[in-house]
């Protein structure tokens, strides 16, 4: 990791742990994609686009009625949590015992605007918005066009990644999002 990027990443830790208006900024900033990101810098994103996710299949599950249809919500959302764990467990291996922070913490101080998508939550919620007549089907098909568009965003952002390392984890990213994708097509055909 080259000195600006450490520094980058240590102000990034710094901030999750003091909450400090000034770091904050540049969280938001790392956010954006850009193509050059490094690997930790590519984790972070991850992170950010699991938890939005997440955010989104929570908010997702109270605005529907239908029994099946919120607890199907629910347990996508549980899916995006495991997700976070895992994108944070990776990135704490990465940056190595450079002061962890717990994962609560981490997971409430990172901000998460879009899905994985690369909608926003708002956006992908009004996919759902007033559609209290949702059942399991439906749900899974919300959540087909989520996953299929996963998996065209970490596509498109290995092919823009100038980093073979950070290419590489969204490669993975993407695998996972088709592994999904497919699982949900298995559970709609059994429908």
């Amino acid at each position: 990791m080259s000195k600006a990027n450490h520094r980058v990443h240590r102000e990034i830790l710094c901030s999750l742990r003091s909450g400090s208006d000034h770091t904050r900024g540049r969280i938001r900033r790392t956010a954006m994609i850009r193509g050059d990101e490094d690997i930790a810098e590519g984790l972070l994103n991850a992170f950010r686009l699991e938890k939005g996710a997440h955010a989104f299949y929570e908010a997702a599950s109270e605005r529907v009625q239908d029994r099946s249809a919120v607890e199907m919500f629910r347990k996508l959302a549980d899916v995006e949590e495991r997700h976070m764990h895992d994108v944070y467990d990776l990135y704490h291996a990465f940056i190595g015992d450079r002061g962890p922070v717990p994962f609560p913490e981490f997971k409430e101080k990172m901000p998460a605007e879009y899905t994985e998508s690369g909608k926003t939550i708002e956006a992908a919620l009004s996919d759902v918005q007033g559609r209290f007549f949702m059942d399991a089907k439906e749900v899974l098909r919300v959540a087909l066009q989520e996953e299929s568009s996963a998996l065209d965003l970490y596509t498109r952002m290995a092919e823009r990644s100038e980093d073979p390392g950070t290419a590489a984890l969204y490669r993975q990213l993407s695998g996972e999002e088709e592994e999904h994708k497919s699982m949900i097509e298995k559970t709609l055909k059994g429908l």
